[in-house]
C-alpha cells in the first residue's frame, strides 16, 4: 500500500484473519492518510477476539461508506464522521450510549445497518443525533427492549429476527414504512405502541410451535396496522389467519387498499385471504405471488384440521355479502406464479371465478407466468404452455360481474403464443 503514489484512495475494503495484527492499524492509517470514502473492514478470526478499533478510526473526516464486522467501539469515545452517510455494523457488541455517541457524531448519516449486534437495550433515534436518517435496519440482533423513533427523517425501520427483551415496544409516531421478515421467538417479540404515520407493512415472518397459539398476539399485531394503506404479508402470517376465520373471530376493520400475498393459495390459505377480504374494506389492488409451500406448518388437533376440510366454492360463496371491497373498490386482481403447476391449484381457481363473478368495478385481472425460458428445451415449453391455456380456457369460462373487467394473460413463450387470448 505504501508504494500508492496517489493522493487519494477511493474505496479501501479488508478482509483479514488476524485481528491482532499490527498490519490492520497500518492500513487503517493508510485509509486515514489517503482520505478513503468507502471502507470496508472485517476480521474472520473470532478466536483471536475481537479488533479494537483506533482512536484515529473516529475521526475520519472524509469516509462516505463505513462497514465494520467483528469490531470493537470503545465505550467513551468520541465519534466525528462529518461525511458519513452509509454506515453497517456487523457481529459487534454495542451498548444504548456507543451507538448513541455514533449516530450524533454522523450528522448526514442517511443509513443505518446493525447485523448480529447485541448489548442494546433502547434504541432511541431523534432528529437532534440523526437530523438525516432514513433507513434504520437491525437484522438478528437481540437483546432489545424499546426501539424509540422521534425522528421525521427515518422512513423506514426493517427488522429481520429480532429478539427482543420478553415483549419490546416499537414507538415511531413518524415512521412510514416497517418490515419484519425472518424467524420470531414468541418470548421475545414486540408489540406496535404508537405507529399512526405508517403507510407501508410488510410481514413475512414465522413463529416457533403451534400457530394457535401465536393467533391472538398475530391478531393484536394486525389491529395496529388498520391504519396502513400497503400490505405485504407471508404465507406464515396467512395461515395464522386462516386460523382466525375458521374460527369465527371477528377481522378488525382496516384502510389498506393494496394488498400483496406469498402463497400458493390452498385450503390452509384461502380462509386467510377471505379474512383480509373481509378487514379491508378499501381495498383497490390485490397481487397474489405464487409461493411457499402449500401446507400447514406446525401441528394442529384434529378438531381444528377438520375444519379446513371444506368445498373451496361453497367456501367462498359462504362469504358473499359480507366483502365490500367486491362491491366498491377492487379494481385490479395480479396472480403471478413461477411454476405452471401452481396455476392449476384448484383453490386458486375457485378463488379466480369468485372474484371475477363478485368484483362489481374489476377493470382487470392478470395471469402473469413469470417462468423461466431455455433454448433447446421447446418441447418442455410447449408441454408447460399447454398447461398455461388449459388454464385461461378455464378462467376465460367464468362470469364476470363487472362489464369491464379484462382478463390478460401474460407469459415468455412468446413463439407458442395464441393470438386468440
Amino acid at each position: 500500500m505504501r508504494q500508492c503514489a496517489s493522493k487519494q484512495v477511493k474505496r479501501l475494503h479488508i478482509i483479514y484473519k488476524e485481528a491482532d495484527s499490527p498490519k490492520v492499524d497500518d492500513w487503517l492509517r493508510f485509509a486515514e492518510e489517503r482520505r478513503v470514502e468507502d471502507l470496508f473492514l472485517c476480521l474472520c478470526d473470532l478466536l483471536k477476539g475481537f479488533y479494537n478499533l483506533p482512536e484515529f478510526l473516529n475521526r475520519l473526516s472524509r469516509v462516505v461508506r463505513l462497514e465494520v464486522v467483528n469490531c470493537c467501539f470503545s465505550l467513551g469515545t468520541t465519534i466525528r464522521w462529518p461525511c458519513l452517510k452509509v454506515l453497517v455494523i456487523g457481529s459487534v457488541e454495542l451498548s444504548d450510549d456507543i451507538l448513541d455517541g455514533i449516530v450524533r457524531g454522523s450528522p448526514v448519516l442517511e443509513s443505518l445497518k446493525l447485523l448480529d449486534c447485541s448489548g442494546m437495550k433502547n434504541i432511541i433515534i431523534d432528529s437532534r443525533g440523526s437530523p438525516v436518517l432514513e433507513s434504520l435496519k437491525l437484522l438478528d440482533c437481540s437483546g432489545m427492549k424499546n426501539i424509540i423513533i422521534d425522528s421525521r427523517s427515518v422512513k423506514e425501520l426493517v427488522l429481520h429476527s429480532p429478539k427482543f427483551d420478553n415483549m419490546g415496544k416499537i414507538w415511531a409516531p413518524h415512521l412510514l414504512s416497517l418490515r419484519v421478515s425472518g424467524m420470531l421467538d414468541s418470548h421475545s417479540m414486540f408489540r406496535l405502541d404508537e405507529i399512526s404515520s405508517l403507510v407501508e407493512a410488510k410481514l413475512d415472518f414465522s413463529m416457533c410451535g403451534d400457530k394457535r397459539t401465536h393467533r391472538d398476539l398475530l391478531r393484536e399485531f394486525f389491529e395496529e396496522l388498520r391504519g396502513v394503506s400497503t400490505i405485504t404479508m407471508g404465507g406464515w402470517c396467512l395461515q395464522v389467519l386462516s386460523l382466525l376465520e375458521v374460527d369465527g373471530v371477528p377481522s378488525p376493520l382496516s384502510k389498506c387498499q393494496n394488498l400483496t400475498l406469498h402463497a400458493l393459495v390452498s385450503q390452509w390459505d384461502l380462509p386467510g385471504i377471505a379474512y383480509l377480504l373481509q378487514s379491508s374494506q378499501c381495498l383497490e389492488k390485490l397481487v397474489i405471488h405464487l409461493t411457499g409451500t402449500g401446507r400447514f406448518v406446525g401441528w394442529l388437533d384434529e378438531e381444528s384440521k377438520d375444519r379446513f376440510n371444506f368445498d373451496e366454492e361453497e367456501f367462498l360463496c359462504s362469504r358473499k355479502g359480507n366483502l365490500e371491497c367486491l362491491a366498491k373498490h377492487l379494481r385490479r386482481v395480479e396472480i403471478i406464479g413461477f411454476e405452471a403447476n401452481s396455476f392449476e391449484s384448484k383453490h386458486l381457481l375457485a378463488l379466480i371465478k369468485f372474484l371475477l363473478g363478485d368484483a362489481l368495478v374489476l377493470k382487470k385481472l392478470i395471469i402473469k407466468a413469470e417462468l423461466p425460458t431455455r433454448r433447446g428445451q421447446k418441447r418442455l415449453q410447449a408441454t408447460v404452455l399447454s398447461k398455461l391455456l388449459g388454464v385461461s380456457r378455464n378462467v376465460l369460462s367464468y362470469q364476470r360481474a363487472s362489464k369491464n373487467a379484462e382478463i390478460i394473460f401474460d407469459h415468455p413463450f412468446k413463439e407458442y403464443e395464441n393470438p386468440g387470448l
